[in-house]
């Protein structure tokens, strides 16, 4: 019989993966394909976050609520994790929030190039947040 992986831990790692990608991208210029893979990168960390808050038995269910429109907005993520159960979000990551939440699926239709220093910025936020919630799971 094969084993089940934890949904959880399958986020967390794609979460790290992203971050790394992102780190790669950025040093390569491509700062708007950071940004975009960085989000995705905080959007697994939420949803590590969430599992991290339910038991096994809730976990199918919020695994199909991840696959709704909805699952990409930090926002519905964030209260959906205060819903299940999770700590209040310190300052400076409720401060990385505000740098990140702006954040969109959509990126991935706009051309151009997200100047240096916002996509800096937005990578070091993303970073905040993972710290943080490393320390959570």
């Amino acid at each position: 019989m094969a084993r089940r992986i934890d949904a959880k831990l399958l986020f967390h790692r794609a979460a790290s993966q992203r971050a790394e990608d992102a780190r790669y991208l950025f040093s390569g210029g491509r700062t708007t394909a950071a940004v975009y893979l960085a989000g995705y990168g905080v959007e697994c960390l939420l949803k590590a976050l969430i599992l991290s808050q339910v038991g096994k038995q809730k976990q199918e269910g919020i695994l199909k609520q991840f696959r709704t429109i909805k699952a990409h907005d930090f926002e519905w993520l964030r209260q959906m994790y205060y819903k299940q159960g999770g700590a209040g979000f310190p300052r400076d990551v409720v401060e990385a929030f505000s740098i990140v939440s702006g954040w969109s699926t959509d990126m991935r239709y706009q051309p151009g190039t997200v100047p240096d220093d916002d996509a800096e910025a937005f990578l070091e936020a993303a970073d905040v947040i993972s710290k943080w919630s490393n320390r959570r799971l």
